[in-house]
């Protein structure tokens, strides 16, 4: 019995230990990354069974190169800043109109800036 208390004591402090947030990085790619992680963004923007049949999001895999080329006039950066704060404002064509509103207003300005960065770097 001590035995089987003793593996299930270890079993809850591995899962909390798991569980425990990561602290937040000091660099703006690794920060950014995170960023996207704690927002949920391969939800829609990765192959996931989910988003097999019907496209959610455009994927992202190479979206900072894609980016400086979308928009005449914008560059990489700008766009996808504006496609986080204004989801609207540019569709990607194929992709519904289904990009949530209002995680600028969640994010600080660093993280936003993290985000961009991040994202911006995915060649």
């Amino acid at each position: 019995m001590g035995r089987l208390l003793c593996l299930c004591s270890l079993a809850v402090v591995l899962l909390v230990a798991a569980c425990a947030p990561e602290p937040a990085a000091t660099d703006p790619i690794a920060r950014g990354r995170q960023v996207y992680r704690e927002l949920g963004c391969a939800n829609c923007h990765e192959g996931s069974i989910t988003n097999f049949f019907r496209p959610v999001g455009p994927p992202l895999d190479r979206v900072g190169q894609a980016a400086a080329k979308r928009v005449p006039g914008l560059s990489a950066e700008d766009y996808l800043r504006q496609s986080i704060t204004d989801p609207a404002a540019y569709l990607v064509p194929g992709y519904p109109d289904s990009m949530p509103r209002g995680l600028a207003r969640d994010l600080s300005p660093e993280d936003l800036a993290a985000l961009v960065a991040y994202l911006a770097s995915l060649r």
